[in-house]
């Protein structure tokens, strides 16, 4: 209330942008903002109100965009964190080492979350503090880390071959797919991370993880996330900020599982299909050994007794029943982390050079999910954001249109749309 006094009406806080985000993303029915092609015009209108609420303050200041295929082409894995921007001038550090996983040197240290914020949004954490349902962290500050359940992560941000791979599609249904997707890439998780797993030791007795570990820790979180929209999962519903993490966390519900097998649960949702995991011997089991050439489930997985298959299966369902702590940018609350407010643009510049290109392009929006927010006649919760009187919430398909760069509307242009490393490593970035 005091900003919009003060700045106008445009001014909008940090909080109000992370409830929106929280309400659209952590919601338990369904993700109304990711995982469709609603992802694109949700983001990309989310950033124009963060930038129209910075020029309330400052009308020269415009939304930087931080090209992160710089850092996938010069880095790997294990370092792309030593970029600059990870300095305390810009970022701030992209894997803080302190107990509190947050940085604590420049502008970006010790960023504050919303604490008792029960009153002010439907969705928070046991602690009361503005995170995502499933995340009972009770850190009082933005957190990072470069670590995946005790696994140095040994994924990068997206580069020119997820780019040059985006610039390929023919219409809109496969763009919105890979911009969500490869385009968008790991670069959450990258900067969030996440700790305090039992999984964790698990890792430890690992002296050389094989490619099966790692797949299976990225995607505790996503699997976690989908086991607590079902009613699997079960989490604390409210903590006192000195009670323990132990005695605050996520499990399953012995009555939502109902009597079944640790297979049938995992089957119902659909993890065993997407699901890598692996034995005592670290060998690598998927899909191929969860099920036959019928779709059915082995309940005896092949090479394997009845009893190391009951095993291999409970450690999945075990492994899937908290995701444990999650950096803030691993979650619904992202937009917490400024990095947040830089990536999506990026995504957007790649949108504007495939709408300005003269291949041939479909631009059809089909409704194929039952999910509210990603069909093209669906609603999103924004109005007047290109100089109009707009007083009703805009379609996506009306967002389509008005954030094309063709659109007299659109109150921004990108300074370029080139990628020279790219070029340089014979990606030819055409659109």
């Amino acid at each position: 209330v005091v900003g919009r006094e003060v700045f106008g009406d445009d001014y909008v806080s940090r909080d109000q942008l992370t409830r929106l985000h929280m309400y659209y993303g952590g919601a338990m029915d369904c993700d109304h903002w990711h995982q469709g092609a609603g992802f694109v015009t949700s983001h990309v209108a989310l950033t124009l109100v963060w930038e129209k609420g910075l020029q309330a303050i400052e009308p020269s200041i415009a939304a930087p965009y931080w090209d992160f295929t710089l850092e996938s082409t010069f880095f790997g894995s294990s370092d792309w964190h030593d970029s600059k921007i990870f300095s305390s001038d810009w970022f701030g550090e992209g894997s803080p080492d302190n107990e509190l996983h947050t940085v604590t040197e420049g502008r970006w240290s010790f960023v504050p979350m919303m604490m008792n914020s029960a009153g002010y949004t439907k969705w928070h954490n046991a602690y009361g503090l503005m995170r995502a349902p499933w995340n009972l962290d009770s850190t009082p500050f933005v957190t990072r880390s470069m670590n995946i359940y005790g696994l140095e992560n040994n994924l990068k941000p997206s580069g020119c071959e997820e780019y040059h791979r985006t610039l390929k599609k023919s219409n809109w249904m496969s763009l919105a797919k890979v911009l969500n997707s490869a385009a968008h890439g790991h670069i959450h998780e990258t900067m969030g991370g996440a700790w305090n797993h039992p999984f964790e030791a698990v890792v430890a007795d690992i002296e050389d993880p094989p490619l099966a570990v790692f797949q299976f820790a990225h995607w505790i979180q996503s699997s976690s996330k989908i086991l607590w929209r079902a009613g699997v999962v079960k989490c604390s519903d409210s903590c006192d900020m000195s009670t323990p993490t132990s005695e605050c966390n996520c499990a399953c519900d012995e009555k939502a599982i109902a009597g079944r097998r640790s297979y049938e649960v995992l089957d119902e949702y659909g993890l065993l299909d997407s699901l890598t995991f692996f034995d005592s011997d670290l060998n690598t089991l998927d899909s191929s050994k969860f099920k036959d050439h019928k779709g059915s489930i082995r309940e005896v997985i092949q090479g394997h007794t009845k009893e190391e298959s009951k095993e291999i299966y409970d450690s999945m369902l075990d492994n899937l029943c908290t995701p444990g702590h999650l950096g803030d940018m691993f979650q619904a609350s992202s937009p917490n982390d400024v990095t947040f407010w830089v990536i999506h643009s990026t995504i957007d510049r790649v949108w504007h050079f495939m709408r300005l290109g003269d291949t041939e392009y479909d631009q059809t929006w089909e409704a194929t999910t039952p999910c509210y927010g990603h069909n093209p006649k669906n609603f999103q919760p924004f109005s007047s954001l290109f100089g109009d009187d707009h007083d009703k919430y805009y379609t996506n398909k009306e967002l389509y249109d008005l954030l094309s760069p063709t659109s007299d509307s659109l109150p921004y242009v990108y300074d370029n749309f080139e990628w020279p490393h790219c070029t340089f490593l014979g990606y030819r970035m055409t659109n």
